[in-house]
């Protein structure tokens, strides 16, 4: 497989693939180098390498670079850096353990990989954009774009999230993020040292993709297991709360709950772990249950599990965090009674359970990442129903319904019991108590402006360092302050 190094933001042309699945949603795996500029000649060559944007951002098993974002990183990243009594960190990879520690080095190999990864993926979708002209079908074009614009949003969003200091409302945001790359690298020639753009210019960047992404797609429905408009209109809402724009995050919520397409699974457990997409998967990755290349979500469950060959019980649940749910919440639900051959994940009943592995044996694991070959989804239906809640109420608007029937919703799914009134303290609980462990408690503390542990939410050791090897290779970089006693 050919890389050409943009100094070292490594691109890979993933282009050739053995399509091995009967079904649409493609089973993946390598093939042999096409060189782009030759072998992109149609519509499915197109596709082709879209699919492949698809499989790099969940990360792929056995490739020699790792990065998982959406499998791994992303998550790992937001939930072990905002980590304080809610979990403790028990495993016994060191790298993985600066992130908990918030003392990450710019050496970190876990950093580097989702820098390496994140990068190929984008030039994946630039490549894509760049070869829409030999897509005859003007709707199959359509589509390719809107799919490929709302990867190329999402990656730089959580890129700016995640190495640039947080978004301030109302400020000029001009604080360093990512290098803003939106032309296809594929010859030598095409190689560039770029400089940071600032947060304000990705956030740009990604509203403007998915943007035309939510348009571009309209009308195709769910797009199961590809990115569809209300996946694009997810995404957004997230951009928008992060930037304080409640009304917006309000509306592009409400667009996605009003769309009819989606429903809340009956139990909160039932949402994760799934063979096949459910009626709550907004956007989910498909894992191949039989294949050991599928196993590609290997990252969430080696941290998060603890069961008979799966996981290694890395990460405890604190009871302390445990004690924010009611007596009769199912999303909080502790499955403490020993049973025979309760080691896999379809024996356990409740949203946590204790692990069984060496590391997390008798400590308090989640149960919504409990197996490596099932789908994990990136977007759940009640994230949305959260959002709205929270923009309505900071907004003073009612888009959809108001912001205790959203909450309300949701405790009434989990069995618990309904509130009276909510407030913005609420709204924040009910938020982290159903979205914890999915990636959200970081970013969602930054945009609070809460302290994590002793720690400001704008503290420099709370964003990730510039890889070492990029900064190395390209002297336009600037690291982060923090990195530098600065």
């Amino acid at each position: 497989m050919k890389k050409i190094s943009v100094k070292y933001i490594t691109v890979v042309l993933l282009t050739g693939f053995m399509l091995t699945s009967c079904d649409k949603y493609l089973d993946i795996e390598p093939r042999q180098e096409i060189n782009a500029e030759t072998a992109i000649n149609n519509a499915e060559d197109v596709q082709l390498l879209l699919i492949s944007a698809y499989e790099g951002i969940k990360g792929t098993y056995g490739t020699s670079e790792g990065g998982e974002l959406y499998g791994g990183s992303f998550n790992f990243a937001s939930e072990m850096i905002a980590g304080t009594d809610d979990v403790i960190w028990r495993g016994t990879f060191e790298e993985q353990r600066e992130f908990y520690a918030k003392a990450i080095m710019t050496g970190n190999l876990m950093v580097r990989d989702t820098w390496i990864r994140g990068y190929e993926v984008i030039n994946i979708v630039n490549i894509v954009l760049s070869k829409l002209d030999v897509v005859e079908d003007a709707d199959e074009k359509a589509r390719l774009e809107g799919e490929a614009k709302a990867i190329r949003g999402m990656l730089y969003f959580e890129f700016a999230r995640l190495w640039g200091l947080p978004y301030e409302a109302g400020q000029a945001n001009d604080q360093l993020a990512v290098p803003l790359i939106i032309t296809p690298t594929i010859e030598a020639s095409d190689v560039t040292t770029p400089e940071r753009a600032t947060v304000e210019q990705i956030y740009a960047q990604a509203i403007t993709d998915l943007s035309d992404a939510e348009n571009l797609l309209d009308g195709l429905g769910k797009n199961e297991g590809y990115i569809s408009t209300y996946a694009a209109s997810a995404i957004l809402s997230r951009i928008y709360l992060q930037q304080g724009r409640y009304e917006e995050a309000a509306q592009k919520a409400d667009r996605v709950i009003q769309s009819g397409l989606y429903e809340l699974e009956s139990d909160p457990l039932t949402a994760f772990n799934n063979k096949s997409f459910v009626s709550e998967d907004v956007f989910a990755i498909r894992q191949n249950e039989t294949s050991n290349y599928g196993e590609n979500n290997s990252g969430l469950a080696t941290h998060y599990a603890s069961l008979a060959g799966q996981g290694r019980g890395d990460i405890d649940i604190t009871q302390v965090f445990l004690e924010n749910f009611g007596p009769n919440d199912r999303r909080g639900g502790l499955m403490t009674e020993t049973v025979p051959g309760v080691t896999q994940i379809d024996n356990v009943t409740e949203m946590y359970y204790i692990g069984i592995s060496d590391l997390g044996s008798g400590g308090i694991t989640t149960a919504k990442y409990g197996d490596s070959r099932r789908n994990f989804p990136v977007i759940r239906l009640a994230e949305m129903y959260v959002t709205r809640a929270e923009g309505n109420f900071e907004a003073g608007t009612a888009h959809g319904a108001d912001p205790m029937e959203d909450i309300n919703t949701l405790r009434t799914r989990a069995g618990a019991n309904a509130l009276p009134s909510v407030d913005r303290d609420i709204i924040r609980m009910e938020r982290y108590l159903e979205l914890c462990w999915e990636g959200f408690r970081l970013h969602d503390l930054k945009r609070w402006k809460e302290n994590i542990g002793e720690y400001p939410y704008n503290a420099g050791n709370l964003i990730l360092p510039i890889p070492e090897r990029e900064m190395e290779a390209n002297d336009k970089l600037v690291q982060n302050p923090y990195y530098t006693g600065g």
